[in-house]
């Protein structure tokens, strides 16, 4: 999490899938906030195609019961706009809409 926050999401890769493969199955609400930061790796390390796949597999879980996630995914949309990727579009449908 600490190298996602200092915006180097390359390192942050390898130590986000460490501890998200190592999160029980019923851990759901964990798994989606360290599926959402993984995402959010990926797509600061601009990596369009393993943000969207990452995203778009926790996002049913994120929306079930982690608002927070969903939050974070919503900036996976916005980083995955920019870069033109097509699974913005998939994951913001996958989003409730915003209030």
């Amino acid at each position: 999490m600490a190298e996602l926050e200092l915006g180097d999401g390359r390192r942050a890769v390898p130590f986000l899938e460490r501890g998200l493969s190592e999160l029980p199955e019923s851990y759901r609400r964990d798994r989606a906030w360290y599926g959402a930061c993984l995402a959010h790796a990926h797509a600061t390390a601009g990596e369009a195609e393993a943000a969207a796949e990452v995203a778009l597999g926790i996002a049913p879980d994120a929306v079930a019961v982690n608002a927070y996630a969903v939050r974070d995914l919503r900036k996976v949309v916005k980083l995955l706009d920019r870069m033109r990727a097509p699974g913005a579009r998939d994951l913001e449908d996958a989003l409730p809409m915003s209030a």
